[in-house]
């Protein structure tokens, strides 16, 4: 299950995405300003390491993403919702799936689209939509299930306002911008190594 690791080429690519991860959990660069809200795309590099590595290490990383979110809200508190990311049932626990649904998407869209020129641009699409609605829709799961009365009483509204609320404006955001980044790195990586693999 995790033959990837001896590659040293795999594991400069994990490197990589967990480096990036930080940063853009560090600096504003991790939040894509869209008007009145925000879309937060600190999972992209998940996503991207699930396709291109496969599902392990799309749990890898998506297992160190979790992490890196876990200690921000424990050192970096930046909202009176972090101290219940300090949980990791909150934090790391539903990041572990990103990658991996997103590489599974990838696959069987891959699998249905036959021609050629659209295959990898639609099924990278499509992951990204993926994996940023697995990281939105399992980090909402758990919160209901462990902090709903928490959450509801840090934002004045009641769980199922603040569901309605998110999924229409930022997890569709969220989902967009990540689909778009994902297919535009994911299509220039396979035609580096396509060159590269000729040459």
């Amino acid at each position: 299950m995790f033959d990837f690791l001896k590659k040293p080429r795999n594991l400069a690519i994990l490197g990589l995405m967990l480096a990036v991860t930080i940063i853009l959990d560090s600096t504003p660069l991790g939040a894509i300003p869209l008007g009145a809200i925000s879309a937060i795309i600190t999972h992209i590099p998940t996503i991207i390491t699930g396709i291109i590595l496969g599902p392990a290490a799309g749990f890898i990383m998506g297992t160190s993403l979790g992490v890196v979110l876990m200690l921000h809200a424990l050192l970096r508190p930046l909202s009176p919702f972090d101290p219940l990311f300090i949980n990791p049932l909150i934090s790391v626990l539903p990041r572990m799936f990103i990658g991996v649904a997103a590489y599974y998407v990838y696959f069987l869209v891959s699998k249905l689209i036959k021609k050629d020129t659209l295959k990898k641009t639609v099924a990278s699409l499509a992951a990204g939509i993926a994996g940023s609605l697995t990281n939105t829709g399992l980090v909402f799961l758990m919160l209901y299930l462990i902090y709903a009365k928490e959450v509801a009483e840090k934002a004045g509204a009641p769980f199922k306002a603040i569901l309605i609320s998110v999924f229409t404006t930022n997890a569709i955001a969220e989902a967009a911008v990540s689909a778009v980044i994902t297919s535009a790195i994911v299509l220039a990586y396979y035609r580096i190594a396509k060159k590269n693999t000729l040459t």
